[in-house]
Parts: structure tokens; sequence; C-alpha cells
């Protein structure tokens, strides 16, 4: 989207927002301008990348030993809530 598009559709969202609503979208800027004239943040730390084609077993120094009585709770959450790998 353009920014002459961004622009208008922001101008008619806001053409059409009730008095309250109105209010919270200026605070919102309101905090958004404020973000950015304040002190900058220190930048994100960098991690060390992913080694590709490590094995399975380099993982063993990361495994421990389950504590605790709700594996079988756990495990049924995750097969609900996971979502399918695309590649």
């Amino acid at each position: 989207m353009t920014y002459l598009k961004l622009r208008q559709k922001i101008e008619r969202q806001l053409a059409q927002l009730p008095p309250d609503r109105l209010s919270l979208v200026s605070d919102f800027l309101d905090s958004l301008q404020s973000q950015s004239t304040s002190v900058s943040q220190p930048p994100l730390r960098r991690l060390a990348p992913i080694k590709r084609g490590t094995k399975a077993i380099d993982l063993l120094k990361f495994a421990g030993t389950w504590q605790g009585d709700d594996l079988q709770e756990c495990l049924k959450f995750v097969n609900e809530t996971r979502s399918k790998s695309e590649f």
C-alpha cells in the first residue's frame, strides 16, 4: 500500500470513529511519538546463528529428566495446539 493510500485509509477510518475511540487513537499516537523522542533503547543482542548439519545426539547435552506429574497433560496440550510445519 502506498503512503498516500495508507494516509487516505487512516483518514477515512478516523472520520468514522466515535469520540471515545478517537481519544484512544490520540493516546496511542502520543505514546508512539514519545517513544520516538525518548532515549533510544540499546540495540538487540545478536545471537550466534544456529549451526546446521548437527545431529540429534548434539541436543542430548540439553536433555534432562521430566519432573512433575503432568507429562500426559502437557503432551495433550502440544498435540492440540501445534501447527503443521511447512518446508
